[in-house]
């Protein structure tokens, strides 16, 4: 287990170092806070700035640590936009209207990308077991897709593979 640690931190050193100098895209991580209701009355919910990271697929790589964590599994995402009339066409669509208006009203850019509900995947004593990364016999894996088991792709592979991506995007993307 130390070694595949040692291996990830050592990767992560890397993409850091390949991202900070290619002046990849960044995007914000966020909470979101989302007030209880009080009977029928309910607040706005709002969004409080944690940090930059570049995301890369199911996992989020912070230059500077956030708390104890470089390395997040990817939670959820929005835009922040100026708020529209609602349309009252579903709950969870009118939800999706009112946190993309948080992102806005938090300060983020109209357009900007927002992550928020991010797990934190330290490397400590719980590596491996939470989040997208799997830790096997032999090596760190990521699960690049949850709904199938077998879409394990090695953690090194996959980290340099989408530091690439970000780092030098294919033409027109």
């Amino acid at each position: 287990m130390m070694d595949a640690a040692a291996d990830a931190r050592a990767a992560i050193a890397s993409a850091i170092d390949r991202l900070t100098a290619a002046h990849a895209r960044t995007e914000a991580l966020a909470e979101l806070h989302t007030p209880r209701r009080f009977g029928p009355l309910r607040r706005a919910p709002r969004f409080v700035r944690v940090g930059e990271v570049w995301r890369l697929g199911v996992l989020l790589l912070a230059a500077d640590p956030i708390g104890d964590a470089r390395l997040f599994a990817t939670g959820a995402v929005t835009r922040a936009r100026d708020p529209r009339h609602p349309n009252f066409t579903s709950v969870s669509g009118e939800e999706r209207r009112e946190v993309r208006e948080a992102a806005r009203r938090a300060g983020f850019d109209a357009g900007a990308t927002v992550n928020f509900d991010a797990t934190a995947l330290p490397l400590d004593d719980t590596f491996g077991a939470i989040g997208p990364l799997v830790l096997r016999d032999d090596g760190l894996f990521v699960r690049w897709n949850a709904l199938s088991p077998e879409s394990l792709a090695p953690f090194d592979a996959y980290l340099r593979e989408r530091v690439d991506l970000l780092a030098d995007p294919p033409e027109g993307s």
